[in-house]
């Protein structure tokens, strides 16, 4: 852990005599992420404020924060519990959140035998349970977004569908790539399309579609000026140019959810990322994380749970926490269970790192325990960038539902030169308690933002159960030794040449 050192040396030779004492202090040592005043959003209660989070920065002055609320209500004409984004000016005391007005109409509607009926439904379709930023470009998902598909009868499909946001909010697109003539559970009817969220370097979307193909699950990636180029919010089936898919898979790959979770990350050593997907149902309920081609979307490379219904591959990450240059992957666990001594077993979780060696090589996996019987360790890992400054990447692990009074609790992990260290450098604790359901303090997270412009990344806690989200920002470590140095170091008692102030009586010095 860097340190700035400031020592304070005093002198004994002066005019007058002082006297002797040797002074030691330990170091003191600072966490990084200050607990003592973080900055606090709120929400409509029963919204789910804070049920996803990002950081938001138009230009490289300005860092701004978005909070997904998919259950709250807008100004949509007969929608009810619809959802919404809210844009969060930075203030070191917390501000006021204002609704980002993505969608501003009702459900479009068709003719059927002369009558105008609906023909997609936003009530209760959880838009803001994803939403993430590149760049100025911002993107949020409803992945329980139903429409009927133009048949004559009313049934109607759970496709999912995301609006696309540029220019400072004044631009929108929808994009629902789901909303295919594939329908029914057998082909993309069930998509839940954005339920999981990323952007690559380049802005390339990527979304999660856990539903798709009886519930097989496929990972869709689009380029965001492709989305916008043509878009007519009139045109409700729409191929996007570029736009790549996985597809259908034999069917003993149903219920696997392909796409529950999403990142991307570089492993093919050709600056070409690739993309990252948990599949926590796949090799029969072990769950397992694909590497995928970008380009042409075939399987590169899978890590494989060691427990059955561990839900391994629940959420992803990627970072290069070693600093040798390499992308690695970051997998949760949260239902993971440890066998006690007496043989029983309890659901702790587990956070699984694998430091990437070189293209297609990992090292076997270090595993991060949780210690707190539901606490669901691992629902979220968020990679900090370098929170101490020591030169290594470190990461904070969310355990939603731990802590005092079950209020949630975020652990930061650092990283060195040969994976994380295993024990927590510093723990943040659930800020508040709920009557109806659990905070969910750490149930999202987002790092590596340096919101105040100290040169520190800084970190956004979402509780969606509280319906608040919480800002820690960092601060610098110091640490301060403080000495007393004496001149000469050896007294002479026999030498008795120092006048004591206002007395005659000499004295050794």
């Amino acid at each position: 852990m860097p340190v700035r050192r400031y020592r304070h040396t005093l002198s004994s030779r002066a005019a007058s005599c002082h006297s002797l004492l040797l002074l030691l202090l330990p170091g003191c040592v600072a966490f990084n992420l200050d607990v003592s005043q973080p900055a606090v959003y709120s929400g409509p209660q029963g919204s789910h404020f804070g049920y996803s989070v990002d950081f938001y920065s138009p230009d490289q002055n300005t860092v701004n924060i978005l909070v997904g609320a998919p259950k709250a209500n807008t100004s949509q004409p007969r929608i009810v519990e619809g959802g919404a984004v809210y844009f969060c000016s930075w203030a070191a005391g917390g501000a006021p959140c204002s609704q980002i007005p993505f969608d501003k109409s009702s459900n479009r509607t068709i003719k059927v035998n002369g009558t105008k009926e609906p023909v997609e439904f936003k009530s209760n379709q959880w838009f803001g349970a994803t939403v993430k930023s590149h760049k100025g470009k911002v993107v949020a998902c409803a992945p329980l977004y139903h429409w009927r598909t133009f048949k004559l009868t009313q049934e109607k499909d759970p496709v999912g569908t995301c609006y696309v946001a540029v220019h400072n909010f004044s631009d929108y697109a929808e994009y629902s790539p789901c909303r295919s003539g594939l329908e029914d559970p057998e082909g993309q009817g069930y998509c839940q399309a954005g339920f999981s969220l990323d952007f690559t370097q380049d802005g390339n979307l990527v979304l999660g579609g856990p539903g798709s193909f009886y519930w097989q699950g496929q990972v869709i990636t689009a380029g965001i000026f492709d989305i916008l180029n043509g878009y007519d919010f009139r045109n409700l089936q729409r191929r996007v140019n570029g736009e790549r898919q996985t597809g259908v898979a034999p069917a003993d790959y149903d219920d696997n959810y392909l796409g529950y979770s999403v990142a991307v990350g570089e492993f093919t050593g050709d600056s070409q990322q690739e993309l990252v997907a948990g599949i926590p149902r796949g090799a029969q309920a072990f769950g397992y994380v694909a590497i995928i081609n970008a380009t042409d979307m075939t399987f590169i490379l899978n890590f494989t749970g060691e427990q059955m219904a561990s839900y391994f591959g629940y959420t992803v990450a990627v970072s290069d926490i070693n600093n040798d240059g390499l992308d690695d992957v970051l997998v949760g666990a949260p239902l993971f269970m440890d066998r006690e001594s007496d043989g029983k077993l309890k659901e702790v979780g587990l956070v699984y790192l694998y430091l990437q060696e070189e293209e297609f090589l990992f090292k076997d996996a270090q595993r991060l325990l949780g210690t707190e019987v539901f606490g669901r360790f691992g629902s979220a890992v968020a990679p900090l960038a370098d929170l101490n400054q020591d030169g290594y990447n470190d990461i904070a692990i969310g355990v939603p539902f731990g802590g005092e009074d079950r209020r949630g609790k975020v652990l930061i992990y650092n990283g060195h030169s040969t994976g994380l260290i295993s024990k927590p450098s510093q723990v943040l604790d659930g800020l508040w308690s709920s009557d109806s359901m659990p905070p969910g303090f750490g149930f999202t997270l987002q790092g590596g933002s340096d919101i105040d412009k100290n040169e520190y990344p800084d970190l956004i806690v979402g509780a969606f159960g509280a319906s608040k989200v919480a800002v820690y920002r960092a601060r610098a470590v110091v640490t301060v030794d403080a000495q007393l140095q004496l001149n000469p170091s050896i007294i002479n008692p026999e030498n008795k040449s120092c006048q004591l102030l206002g007395s005659e009586t000499l004295v050794s010095w």
